[in-house]
């Protein structure tokens, strides 16, 4: 059985993880624009950090997780899911993708990332619009998440309570990438572009702040 699992994880990277990886790099680079340093919330190994940092120019790059693995292709430092141990403004862009649903406090994580970033905050995420894809999200995270053992939470966001959650964390969104095809056929057939999409996400001017 365990040989039977390697070959199946080996599959779902193949055919989902690596095409996956491409993609959201792409839209994450396409509205980042140039860039110096980037830090990755979430980072896992890191490998889309790295990738959209060549992709933009940032010769600084770091990653925090909740659960750093044993190999990354960038520094991944621990952090308690809630409190980024950085200064604030310390990076000019902070990537953040598929992350927010897992987190137990995800406008706290939100306002973190805009509160480390002196440029952006660059989202990938999902859009939830019923409960068909509630489900279908929640089996696409099981599945996605098996192999590396992200604790799956299945909170996710309609269009308006990612607003809201904007809103919140004092950022607005001022890019928007949806839909957003990340996968291929068949699978994009299941995850449905629709169900994707990735945001740029500013700090709100002081002057509206007042």
């Amino acid at each position: 059985m365990l040989g039977i699992d390697k070959a199946l994880f080996a599959l779902h990277r193949r055919a989902v993880t690596l095409p996956r990886a491409r993609r959201i790099t792409d839209a994450l680079a396409e509205i980042a624009g140039p860039a110096a340093s980037l830090l990755d919330v979430g980072a896992g190994d890191g490998a889309i950090a790295a990738a959209v940092a060549e992709r933009v120019g940032a010769t600084r790059v770091a990653g925090v997780d909740v659960l750093v693995r044993p190999r990354t292709v960038i520094e991944v430092v621990p952090y308690d899911g809630r409190r980024l141990p950085f200064p604030d403004g310390a990076f000019e862009i902070v990537t953040i993708s598929d992350v927010l649903h897992h987190c137990e406090a995800p406008a706290e994580v939100l306002a973190e990332c805009l509160r480390v970033a002196s440029r952006a905050v660059l989202v990938k995420d999902h859009f939830r619009f019923g409960p068909v894809s509630q489900a279908l999200l929640l089996a696409m995270d099981v599945v996605g998440n098996a192999e590396a053992g992200v604790l799956v939470r299945g909170t996710y966001f309609s269009p308006a309570e990612w607003i809201d959650m904007v809103h919140e964390a004092r950022g607005r969104i001022t890019e928007l990438r949806w839909p957003l095809r990340i996968h291929d056929a068949p699978m994009r057939l299941v995850t449905r572009d629709e169900l994707q999409f990735a945001a740029r996400i500013e700090h709100v001017p002081e002057v509206e702040n007042t």
